[in-house]
């Protein structure tokens, strides 16, 4: 591989917003393989979740250029000029097929199609609700669904518990909050909204100090309960 393809390459993985798109990769394999998957089946479920979480930072990188560039935020890759914004054009088609495709073969027509509602409600987030007070929204509904995807990628096609579902909705809205969070002076200066601009650091932290111990009451339930 030459430098510049390596380079370029090395590029469109930063463009995932690789860190994030590896902790959720991590989380939903891991997850499947918990529930039973086991063989080529983790396979579809690696692959569909991994084009799944390319195409949703590409998506956001593709659409935030403007912004990003008026920041100076010169560590994406975008703004930094290793990739050009009509190169992240054709890897987003590709990966979106790709995940359409693998999610119905890992997780049949009902984990398949949550899979896809999961990452089409995260685009919902690139597109529209980024920067409103409804910015928490698509994580909640992205991160209920995986849930459904998880269970049905299991050879018994399981369904998710409520407090399951509930506690998964409440981790979707801790990571949007944490994920906000360092970006929030520079949002509220650019006048970009969100939650987390809207509320503030500490009301934000309360509300997240909130979600947190409903978890952890889930988890106490859930288990009790078997």
């Amino acid at each position: 591989m030459s430098e510049k393809k390596q380079s370029r390459f090395i590029a469109l993985v930063l463009a995932t917003h690789f860190p994030q798109a590896l902790a959720m990769v991590v989380l939903t394999v891991s997850s499947s393989w918990i529930y039973g998957q086991r063989g080529i089946g983790i396979i579809f479920v690696l692959l569909a979740t991994s084009a799944g979480q390319a195409s949703i930072g590409w998506v956001n990188d593709y659409i935030d250029f403007e912004i990003d560039n008026s920041l100076n935020r010169v560590k994406k890759p975008l703004v930094g000029s290793t990739l050009l914004q009509k190169e992240l054009k054709t890897p987003i088609i590709i990966s979106l097929l790709i995940t359409i495709f693998f999610s119905l073969v890992a997780g049949g027509w009902i984990g398949g199609l949550a899979h896809i509602f999961a990452v089409l409600s995260a685009q919902l987030y690139n597109l529209n609700l980024a920067r409103t007070f409804w910015s928490w929204l698509p994580y909640a509904i992205s991160f209920g669904l995986l849930t459904v995807f998880v269970t049905q990628t299991s050879d018994n096609q399981l369904w998710p518990s409520w407090q399951i579902v509930t506690i998964a909705i409440c981790v979707g809205v801790i990571a949007h909050i944490f994920n906000a969070l360092p970006d929030l002076q520079i949002d509220r200066k650019s006048n970009l909204g969100g939650l987390v601009v809207s509320l503030g650091k500490m009301r934000s932290l309360v509300i997240a100090g909130a979600l947190s111990l409903m978890i952890v009451w889930l988890v106490i339930d859930f288990w009790l309960t078997r």
